[in-house]
């Protein structure tokens, strides 16, 4: 299944709002724009999770499956539980760095100018919180990991695992990583980020802070557009 780069803005949202805002087959709120196989009835585009794509480029998931998810994403069916992923019309509160918990802080911190995450409503009141991430490559350039939900990397170099109630994304190459713990709808946790970027080394979980092997509390503050600036 092709990846799909070139899509308007109205076509992304047109897709979003098709599948449910979410991966059709798992309901991950990370997600690629893929074209619908040659075998499926309609022609377009759906969404699936870094993991489900992988389990089709393995062959483990069909053509004629993945239509059966497109026709029917799981995130409409009965039985879907939204509560234990990010479904929510407000802005999340963060559990991080040993902060009191953040409220309306979209970027908890920035290195150099470069924001490691960014929280955003979704556009509409029945989609996921709108994630962003950027972390570094091995050389320690700043890399867009997640565009607003949408997974970046084509060529295996990072990776993207559901864990209970965590989205999990790690290097191939190097120590980047970043947990994300969903607690709640609209409650989510920094449970580990992982980077050195830019020749600083970043460490954060939801009870400290350290920057260049110096560990912090309470130093990012809540109710703003950036919670802290490195």
């Amino acid at each position: 299944m092709a990846s799909l780069p070139n899509l308007t803005p109205q076509e992304r949202e047109d897709i979003r709002q098709s599948c449910g805002f979410a991966c059709v087959r798992c309901g991950v709120t990370i997600y690629r724009y893929l074209a619908l196989p040659a075998e499926s009835r309609e022609k377009g585009a759906t969404l699936l999770c870094p993991t489900c794509h992988g389990l089709v480029e393995e062959g483990r998931l069909t053509p004629t499956q993945v239509c059966s998810f497109h026709a029917n994403p799981v995130v409409r069916q009965r039985h879907f539980a939204r509560d234990r992923l990010p479904f929510s019309s407000e802005m999340p509160h963060l559990i991080v760095g040993g902060s009191r918990l953040l409220r309306d802080t979209p970027i908890p911190v920035t290195v150099d100018g470069e924001p490691l995450l960014i929280f955003a409503p979704p556009r509409r009141a029945n989609g996921a919180t709108r994630i962003s991430l950027r972390l570094a490559a091995p050389d320690g350039t700043p890399v867009q990991i997640i565009d607003g939900n949408e997974w970046l990397p084509t060529d295996g170099s990072w990776h993207f695992l559901l864990r209970g109630d965590r989205y999990s994304i790690m290097a191939a190459r190097g120590d980047g990583l970043a947990v994300l713990r969903i607690v709640a709808r609209n409650r989510i946790a920094v449970e580990h980020l992982r980077a050195t970027i830019k020749g600083r080394r970043i460490e954060i979980t939801p009870d400290w802070l350290e920057i260049d092997g110096k560990r912090h509390i309470d130093r990012i503050g809540s109710g703003s557009l950036i919670g802290l600036e490195l």
